[in-house]
């Protein structure tokens, strides 16, 4: 033993590793077995091999030798005028069909940001990038549009894809010509495996996009613009009557957002920053992504051009030499604005002008924007643009929908950037004393001698008060997760102060422009969730801002209800995939978040506030659907019993509670366990709105967990 004596100076070496090792050992079996809260890996495969042949239009496509016939007919031509005039007509037709259908989740830009992109997971593909297009033939996307989510094999699951079925929407021949407005737009060509044929593609391509790159005024505005804002300029375009807000009309001269006083024109600066920026919360994209800022003044004078009030026109000019038939004005010396709007004088942030401001917005906006601020009208007025179009005030208390340049709501950082905030006010200030042009919001600083209609120390107070009014809101992020907290009792209401201990999370709601009677001009952007559970049951806190309480018979509702329209009841729903529908591991699986399918079924617990009519009122209900996709009608469990819901509408503002026993029992339906996840999504019917059936906002999967402790 002698010779196994340790060196008196070493004996810190064998303690290191009797003291690390156990250590080490007992870290990594704690992180082993320690709960994770980061939602299942979802591995997707985003370019799935293409299959041999496909059945659509009652007929076999072999995808391996399938061309687009349009190109083929073009090539065959070579370099003529005929075959440009074919290419063009298709370029043409396909864009009619894209901004019909596609362009909602594809977006003006064909970026994959389309205004509804942000409520669906996956994202809609970006056409301008060339990984995407450019590097698939015509028939991968033939295969891809024709058959769309519901066609995709099984290494792209889970079934998220938003991708409608477009063969049972969409003629064979419209397919074609979408196609090829695709590559046209994206200046790109298709994989195409002969080296001439591609060759000859590639040079019509280079040529096509060379001209482009050149063009400005007239030539980029019809190439660009006039899809949403019409050829002559009058708003009246293929996409106009599915969009709201409504795209401009430019022939009245009038914008809503503008820097010059209320008594002038707009700016040449804010008409430069509205197509350089776009506009937050419409189809207007920021257009300075693809064009230059030179390409971007030089739709300045065509815009003007379209006016018909000769309001851009200088005092001098002859009305019988100066303007066409039309009332166009013909030269190009067109007025320009330099008066800007003074912002002066501001008064800081503080809860003393916030009251001040509150007192304020109460006396003189409450009866359009509500008592909170969330746009429900209370005066009983509908209330409508200078064209007719129906109009829905702001809701104030979602700063990330405001079209205002500085959305200090959007994070963290900006909430507490007091230069953004105090940025985000003077816009705030601006509106209220320029007003919104065209719209029933007037100005509230007079310029004439006329004392104004909201003093200048008012208007700062009321900024102040409509921008504290977003502090409080939890705007959609990127959580993929809604998190329960355990709790001893669970309320039966959705005012009980429990609900403020449960962590909140917003999630987009888009319309289904997917299935069945489509939806293109909702209302409802977001809904939040809160989470409570004990032993035995589970609660879900639905929230979200309506702007009516839409339950036919409802004075106010009635009052303001666009004639157009037949009102409904506003619903509400939760769906989750069945016990057998849905896996985490070692691959997650999931039905499809619209209905599921035959083998893959989901629950929906359905809530609906029923009628207030006197001749045939209609207390609210809940209900218990099955669901086995979207051709087979829910099936409603009319002896299940198990779902208790409640809802109440104040003040613009939507509390619905639903709860139910956390065990399926025998009914096939998910248990609610500890530590699993299970994936969740919801849906809403804004009964103002129209919605009913399938026309309704909706969510994409979305997790749920309960965590352990």
């Amino acid at each position: 033993m002698k010779n196994f004596r340790i060196p008196e100076k070493k004996w810190s070496i064998p303690w290191t590793f009797l003291i690390f090792i156990p250590a080490l050992f007992a870290f990594t079996v704690s992180q082993a077995i320690k709960p994770s809260f980061e939602p299942p890996v979802e591995v997707r495969q985003v370019h799935p091999a293409l299959p041999s042949s496909i059945q659509v239009f009652n007929k076999s496509f072999n995808l391996s030798s399938l061309e687009n016939p349009i190109r083929t007919e073009i090539l065959a031509k070579g370099n003529t005028e005929a075959a440009n005039e074919i290419y063009q007509a298709a370029v043409q037709a396909g864009s009619k069909v894209y901004f019909k259908n596609c362009f909602y989740c594809h977006g003006d830009l064909l970026d994959g940001n389309g205004h509804f992109a942000d409520g669906f997971n996956p994202i809609p593909a970006n056409f301008q990038d060339g990984g995407t297009i450019a590097q698939l033939p015509e028939a991968y996307l033939f295969w891809r549009i024709t058959t769309g989510g519901p066609g995709l094999p099984k290494e792209s699951t889970p079934w998220d894809s938003a991708m409608p079925v477009w063969h049972e929407i969409l003629k064979e021949d419209e397919i074609w010509q979408v196609i090829t407005f695709l590559y046209d737009y994206v200046g790109q060509v298709p994989r195409i495996w002969d080296p001439k044929v591609s060759k000859a593609a590639t040079s019509r391509k280079d040529k096509i996009q060379s001209q482009r790159a050149k063009m400005t005024g007239q030539e980029l505005y019809q190439f660009r613009c006039a899809v949403c804002h019409g050829e002559e300029g009058n708003g009246d375009s293929v996409a106009a009557e599915l969009l709201y807000p409504k795209p401009r009309d430019f022939t009245l001269a009038l914008f809503k957002h503008k820097t010059s006083p209320s008594d002038k024109l707009v700016r040449d600066e804010d008409l430069f920053h509205t197509i350089k920026q776009g506009l937050n919360g419409t189809s207007m994209p920021a257009w300075k992504t693809l064009l230059t800022d030179e390409q971007i003044k030089s739709l300045i004078p065509i815009i003007k051009r379209f006016d018909i009030s000769a309001s851009w026109a200088p005092e001098e000019a002859d009305e019988e030499e100066d303007f066409d038939e039309e009332g166009h004005y013909i030269k190009d010396d067109f007025v320009q604005i330099t008066d800007k709007e003074p912002i002066k004088d501001q008064i800081a942030y503080s809860e003393e002008s916030i009251a001040q401001g509150k007192i304020a917005f109460e006396k003189i906006c409450r009866q359009c924007h509500g008592y909170t601020g969330r746009g429900n009208i209370t005066s009983g007025k509908r209330l409508a643009d200078d064209w007719g179009n129906r109009l829905w005030p702001r809701d104030l208390t979602k700063p990330w929908t405001w079209r205002i340049r500085h959305v200090s709501g959007n994070d963290e950082k900006n909430r507490n950037d007091e230069n953004i905030r105090n940025e985000t006010i003077r816009q705030i200030y601006a509106r209220l004393s320029i007003g919104i042009p065209g719209t029933p919001m007037p100005a509230h600083r007079s310029t004439t001698d006329d004392p104004d209609p909201v003093s200048l120390a008012d208007r700062w107070h009321i900024a102040n008060y409509v921008y504290s009014l977003g502090e409080n809101d939890i705007p959609p992020g990127e959580k993929t997760v809604i998190k329960g907290i355990n709790v001893a009792m669970l309320p039966t209401t959705g005012d009980d102060d429990a609900w403020n201990n449960a962590p909140a999370t917003t999630l987009r709601l888009v319309p289904n422009i997917i299935k069945g009677k489509r939806l293109f001009t909702p209302l409802s952007n977001a809904i939040t969730v809160r989470v409570l559970y004990n032993k035995d049951e589970i609660a879900f806190l639905l929230e979200m801002s309506d702007r009516t309480d839409s339950r036919p018979g409802d004075i106010v509702s009635d009052s303001i209800q666009d004639e157009s329209i037949e009102m409904q009841s506003d619903a509400f729903a939760i769906q989750f995939p069945k016990a057998k529908s849905f896996q985490t591991t070692p691959i997650v699986k999931k039905p499809s978040y619209r209905h599921g399918d035959a083998a893959n079924p989901t629950t929906i617990w359905y809530w609906n506030a029923g009628n207030l009519d006197l001749m045939d009122e209609i207390p609210p209900k809940s209900m218990i659907f099955n669901a086995k996709g979207t051709d087979k009608r829910l099936e409603y469990r009319p002896n299940d019993k198990t779902l208790v819901a409640t809802g109440k509408w104040e003040q613009g503002h939507w509390r619905v509670l639903m709860k139910r026993p956390r065990d399926g029992n025998n009914s096939g339906d998910v248990s609610f366990t500890e530590g699993q996840f299970i994936p969740i999504s919801f849906a809403n019917w804004d009964g103002s709105n129209g919605e009913i059936g399938s026309k309704h906002t909706l969510t994409s999967w979305y997790w749920l967990l309960l965590p352990t402790l």
